[in-house]
């Protein structure tokens, strides 16, 4: 019995970050950094 079949595009990585950074922001791949953005209630219009 299948549960479930995974679709995933095939995807180009034109560039890297260098392996320091790579460590420090999780990630080789500038496509995939996605930092958390904390926002404060004043940002939030409360």
């Amino acid at each position: 019995m299948k549960l479930a079949r995974p679709y995933i595009l095939n995807q180009r990585y034109i560039c890297i970050f260098p392996l320091n950074e790579g460590f420090k922001k999780g990630t080789i791949f500038p496509e995939l950094y996605k930092p958390y953005k904390n926002k404060s209630k004043k940002d939030r219009g409360k």
